[in-house]
C-alpha cells in the first residue's frame, strides 16, 4: 500500500436517547422555554474506552491534551463518565470529537488525522464501533476536499486567501440585516446535510447498517448492486460496509461516481 499524502477523517453516526418532552422556563416575561439535553445513545465514555482501546492496540500515543493543556487520563475518563460529555481532545497525531446534534436526532464521533496515515488502518477503528447496536452510518473522508465541498461562508474562504469570485452564489435565507450572500454548495458532489437520525454524505467506503435503511428505504439497499465498479460486505448481521474505491474521494475524483452514489443512496 502506498504511503498517503492526503489526512483523512472518519465521520461515525449513532442514535440519541428518546427524548422525554420536558422543557425547562427560564425567563416568564416573554415566557421562554428551552429542550432539554439531548443524549447519545452511544455514551461519551463508551465513546472514549474504545479510542483508548484502538490507540493502544496500534502502540499509539494516547496522551491527550485539550486547547494545547496536558488533560490527565484518570481525570478525563472520570469527568467523561460524570458529565456524560466529552469535547474536542487530541494526541500528538489525531484529534477526536464527540457530541450530540439534538436538531437532526443524532450523535457523532470524528476521527481526524494532523498527519497523512496516522490512523494507521481506519478498518481497526471503524470496527469497535460498527457493531454498536446504536450505530447508523459511517464513512471515510479526505480533510481537505471535505473542508471546500463544504464551505459557503466567504470568511472562510478569504482567511485561506482562497479566490472564490468564480463560484456559484446564494442568498443565506435570512432577513436584512443579517442577509448575506454565501456560496452555493447544493450541486458539490462531497457535500453533506444533516437530516433526521443520519446525514447525507457520500464516502468512497461507508459503512451502513439497518437503522440507516429504515431512514432512506430499504429499497434503496437493494440498487447498491445496480453501481458499478462496487463491493459489499456484510461486516455484521445489520451492517455492510460499500466500497466503491480504495481511495479517498478528492478534486481529483470522479463527479459521476459521487453524484450516482448519492443518487443511490438517498433518492
Amino acid at each position: 500500500m502506498m504511503a498517503r499524502i492526503r489526512q483523512e477523517k472518519l465521520k461515525l453516526i449513532f442514535t440519541l436517547i428518546p427524548s422525554r418532552g420536558r422543557t425547562t422556563v427560564v425567563a416568564e416575561m416573554p415566557r421562554i422555554e428551552i429542550g432539554e439535553r439531548r443524549y447519545g445513545a452511544l455514551k461519551a465514555i463508551d465513546a472514549l474506552e474504545k479510542i483508548l482501546e484502538i490507540l493502544r492496540m496500534l502502540k499509539l500515543d494516547e496522551e491527550f491534551q485539550a486547547h494545547g493543556s496536558p488533560l490527565q487520563q484518570k481525570k478525563l475518563i472520570t469527568s467523561v463518565k460524570n458529565t456524560d460529555r466529552l469535547s474536542q481532545i487530541e494526541t500528538s497525531t489525531l484529534i477526536f470529537r464527540y457530541g450530540a446534534v439534538a436538531d437532526a436526532e443524532h450523535c457523532y464521533v470524528e476521527i481526524r488525522e494532523k498527519i497523512p496515515g496516522a490512523s494507521i488502518d481506519w478498518e481497526l477503528w471503524a470496527a469497535p464501533f460498527v457493531i454498536s447496536p446504536h450505530f447508523v452510518q459511517a464513512w471515510i473522508a479526505d480533510v481537505e476536499y471535505d473542508k471546500w465541498q463544504n464551505a459557503e461562508d466567504p470568511i472562510i474562504y478569504q482567511a485561506a486567501n482562497r479566490d472564490y469570485s468564480s463560484l456559484p452564489m446564494r442568498s443565506n435565507g435570512l432577513p436584512p440585516p443579517v442577509e448575506q450572500m454565501v456560496v452555493d454548495i447544493s450541486h458539490n458532489p462531497g457535500r453533506w446535510s444533516l437530516r433526521s437520525g443520519y446525514v447525507e454524505a457520500v464516502g468512497s467506503v461507508m459503512w451502513l447498517s439497518d437503522i440507516f435503511w429504515s431512514y432512506v428505504g430499504f429499497h434503496n439497499k437493494e440498487r447498491l448492486s445496480t453501481l458499478t465498479p462496487i463491493e459489499i460486505r456484510q461486516i455484521t448481521e445489520n451492517v455492510i460496509r460499500l466500497c466503491v474505491s480504495e481511495r479517498t474521494f478528492t478534486e481529483a475524483s470522479s463527479p459521476e461516481v459521487q453524484d450516482r452514489l448519492r443518487k443511490v443512496l438517498y433518492g
